[in-house]
């Protein structure tokens, strides 16, 4: 041990960290990335810390977090230290190694009533890791809520970068309901996991019910059903009969919010739901396409309800996480397939897990149907409709002015004006670089499609965007949706 005691230091500056983050509105943001560390001991200005798993280390440190608690630490006491990380799964996990060639994956057999083992899945070209389901929680003897998919639990999803804190906000809401997490508010693309993290939120309470709970009321509605219901109940006069269903239950899980876009009268009444069911500490978890703030025709107050949690966003997962799912899929199915057949569907089919997991079943049905061995020439040819689909060499730069203009409300004339009004030239910016990136348009190209501005000025509003997509998260954010707006808007 060092004659210096550290864990002094290191208390305090957590405290000031958390302090910045009460300042901020921000305590429940401290609690996910912050709360789940834990100082071991320290020697020769070395302290050894915990951690959950090896992805929040590795996520901490790439977002300056551990490099902050250094430099504070510093401050206090003038001396630079490490910080060595243990990690709580590490006894529990298992490599699968996955080789480069054509050798067939290893099949792991899993016994459905126990907790899925942590893998780790090992990419050798990049030599890089990922950690499958760090500390997922343990559900045996599972009962089956009648509105909640059995597959949809905390085990079989699959915890990466691009999702760690999404996972650890959601885990932590099932395991506490109604306190420090709620509402807890999940947006992203479409198959990127919302409605599985919000799902396994549900089976787990359902599994696991508060102390004095045992008859736990969870709900499960997507919002065009609550919609649905709601205008039902308006047509047939049994509002009363709905608010006391809605307004009485323990969980709300409601899918899809951006389907209240327009419908103030629906809007009214989740507005009233919302603060009932707060007032009960009732759980919520709302799922989203994009973040509250990119709500149109929203009433401003129940975005500020919405807003009273975090809201966390998941990215798309990268080609290291695109591997270990389909790893963990195939094992959860007790399959196998070649290396190279899982490095082709990870290489080609990258906008979500959805489809990631719905062209890995349509390889396996093919194959185990006809007979066949499952190789890379047959992979090519049964997914060469999916793969095609997902490129965008058909997006044109028409197509990416309309839909940029949809998505802020302002017309072509707008966009192609001169009008230097923040209003518009933010979403002209956008667009040039989209057309670069999508449609692979020359400046020159895409400045005659945007009245007749020379390259020069089309350069410059590209560097703006490249510029603002290193420092602002909220703009990769906005890129991501008007990405998927723009693909599904050329297969109309």
């Amino acid at each position: 041990m060092s004659s210096q005691n550290f864990k002094i230091f290191w208390d305090e500056v957590l405290n000031m960290i958390q302090q910045e983050y009460i300042a901020n509105n921000n305590s429940i943001e401290f609690e996910i990335w912050y709360g789940r560390i834990k100082y071991i001991e320290d020697s020769n200005s070395e302290l050894t810390v915990s951690f959950p798993s090896k992805f929040m280390f590795n996520t901490l440190t790439k977002r300056g977090y551990i490099q902050n608690i250094k430099d504070k630490i510093k401050v206090l006491c003038g001396n630079d230290i490490t910080i060595k990380p243990v990690y709580e799964d590490e006894n529990s996990k298992k490599s699968v190694f996955i080789p480069t060639n054509s050798d067939t994956l290893p099949t792991v057999p899993i016994n459905k009533t126990d907790t899925v083992d942590n893998t780790t899945v090992m990419v050798t070209d990049e030599i890089k890791t990922v950690t499958i389901n760090s500390s997922s929680p343990i559900i045996k003897e599972v009962k089956r809520h009648p509105q909640l998919r059995e597959d949809y639990t905390f085990e079989r999803f699959v915890v990466g970068d691009n999702n760690e804190f999404a996972y650890s906000a959601s885990l932590a809401a099932a395991k506490d309901p109604g306190k420090k997490f709620n509402p807890l508010l999940i947006y992203g693309g479409t198959g990127l996991g919302k409605t599985h993290l919000m799902q396994s939120v549900g089976n787990y309470i359902y599994n696991n019910p508060p102390e004095g709970k045992e008859n736990i009321n969870i709900c499960y509605i997507t919002a065009e059903n609550f919609t649905n219901e709601f205008m039902k109940s308006l047509r047939e006069k049994t509002t009363e009969a709905f608010k006391s269903k809605y307004r009485k239950i323990d969980v709300l899980l409601l899918d899809d919010i951006h389907f209240f876009e327009k419908k103030d009268s629906t809007q009214d009444e989740l507005f009233y739901t919302f603060e009932a069911l707060f007032q009960r500490k009732s759980q919520m978890i709302f799922t989203c396409d994009r973040p509250p703030s990119k709500l149109n025709d929203i009433d401003e107050r129940l975005k500020s309800r919405f807003n009273l949690g975090t809201p966390i966003d998941l990215q798309p997962p990268s080609y290291e996480m695109r591997i270990a799912i389909l790893q963990k899929k195939l094992e959860l199915k007790g399959k196998t397939a070649p290396a190279e057949v899982i490095e082709y569907v990870a290489r080609n089919i990258q906008s979500n897990v959805r489809e990631l997991e719905g062209n890995l079943n349509k390889l396996i049905g093919y194959a185990e149907l006809m007979g066949k061995e499952l190789t890379i020439e047959l992979t090519k040819k049964l997914l060469s409709d999916s793969i095609t689909s997902n490129t965008d060499e058909s997006v044109t730069i028409d197509t990416i002015l309309k839909v940029v203009c949809n998505y802020y409300n302002i017309t072509l004339a707008d966009i192609k004006g001169t009008a230097r009004n923040p209003k518009f030239a933010n979403p002209r910016h956008i667009a040039v670089y989209l057309a670069r990136q999508m449609a692979d348009r020359t400046f020159t190209e895409i400045g005659g499609e945007l009245g007749g501005r020379d390259h020069t000025t089309i350069m410059n509003s590209n560097r703006k965007i490249e510029t603002l997509i290193k420092t602002d998260e909220s703009m990769n954010e906005t890129l991501e949706i008007l990405k998927k707006k723009i693909r599904e808007y050329k297969k109309i």
